[in-house]
């Protein structure tokens, strides 16, 4: 390891009082036991230090040493890597990933020595990856408002960032395996094994399920008149208010675009939480239209597809500015629900539907 560091490649760009402050930081570092290569190479040399809180100490390792410290088959190795984003080489020798990232997907491996299906470990490993890209980027961000301060100096914070990392590490990693758990357990509970998937020993593929849409009317307008920031500020806001209507059964499953997707085992509780989203919205100074249908979908890697999913979908693009139509399906499904009421409103053909639609307004019923 080099104890001078490179002007070159370390304080490229940088005069006065920014390339100080780098010499500072550098030292630091250097201090540290990061070396010059790792220093230049970082994209934010303040974060090195919370980077090693978090395993990574520097070594590189290729999928081959890890198949052999393993035992796991470096075939294996490889596809893992790849489910988890990792960069990926042919050649399994070259050294691309530090230890710790490299060997975050054994846990993974251990699964299939319990007989599950390799390919559904591999969309189990892609669909955390990126369910917890999103909130780690959201504690980075939350991270780094806690430390800031007007006039910090670079060394300054990469020491106040390190200090938090080790003090809310043992704290964050509670977190995840509690919230782990608890979504294990929910799902546990809301998605029953039917009679034909145990007579024939395997799942069949569909449930019958409620979907509904609801989008932020007026939509594309906004993004004419507002700055990019504030439009994003409007679908937090879309998401915030959907997870406060949203209670068991109904299930939370996306945001696409200005629009948010549910779905229900149980008709009648995605239809209050509906109709409970469009009030809240309301409340929120933003105005929303939504639909919903019943029907026969398949789940995979966490969303739904088929024909009450389209027509949901349908549905929404037509009903107007802050309503709540449903199709005749979800009508029949929820009809005995207590506190809804369902009248006619008119039959549609929509594209990609091969029959009519019968659309129903949806309103809570006068107590």
């Amino acid at each position: 390891m080099t104890s001078d560091p490179d002007p070159a490649t370390l304080f490229e760009g940088l005069d006065g009082e920014a390339r100080a402050e780098r010499e500072e930081l550098v030292r630091w570092l250097l201090d540290h036991h990061f070396d010059v290569e790792r220093i230049a190479g970082a994209i934010s040399p303040m974060l090195l230090g919370a980077v090693k809180v978090w395993g990574d100490d520097g070594t590189l390792v290729s999928a081959q040493d890890v198949a052999e410290s393993s035992g796991v088959p470096v075939e294996l190795i490889l596809r893992l890597h790849h489910a988890a984003g990792l960069a990926y080489s042919e050649d399994p020798h070259n050294a691309l990933h530090p230890r710790v990232d490299a060997e975050a997907i054994l846990p993974a491996a251990s699964l299939i020595g319990l007989g599950i299906d390799p390919a559904q470990v591999v969309l189990v490993v892609r669909l955390l990856v990126e369910g917890l890209t999103q909130a780690a980027v959201a504690m980075r961000l939350t991270g780094l408002k806690t430390i800031l301060s007007p006039g910090a100096r670079e060394v300054e914070l990469a020491q106040a960032y390190e200090q938090l990392a080790q003090e809310s590490k043992p704290i964050t990693q509670a977190l995840i395996l509690q919230i782990a758990g608890l979504t294990l357990r929910h799902s546990f509970e809301t998605e029953a094994i039917t009679l034909a998937e145990r007579s024939a020993g395997r799942l069949l593929g569909t449930r019958h399920i409620t979907v509904a849409f609801a989008d932020v009317v007026g939509f594309t307008q906004l993004g004419e008149e507002l700055p990019p920031e504030e439009l994003g500020e409007v679908v937090d806001v879309l998401v915030n208010i959907t997870h406060d209507a949203v209670t068991e059964p109904v299930r939370f499953v996306k945001t696409i675009g200005d629009a948010v997707m549910l779905v229900s085992p149980d008709p009648g509780p995605l239809v209050h939480a509906v109709l409970g989203l469009i009030d809240i919205a309301a409340e929120n100074s933003l105005q929303l239209r939504a639909g919903i249908a019943s029907g026969a979908a398949a789940s995979r890697a966490g969303d739904w597809y088929g024909s009450p999913v389209n027509v949901a979908s349908r549905i929404t693009d037509v009903a107007p500015p802050g309503t709540v139509w449903a199709a005749e399906s979800t009508r029949t499904a929820a009809n005995e629900t207590p506190g809804i009421v369902f009248s006619f409103t008119a039959t549609r053909n929509f594209r990609g539907v091969r029959d009519a639609t019968r659309l129903f307004s949806v309103a809570r019923s006068a107590p």
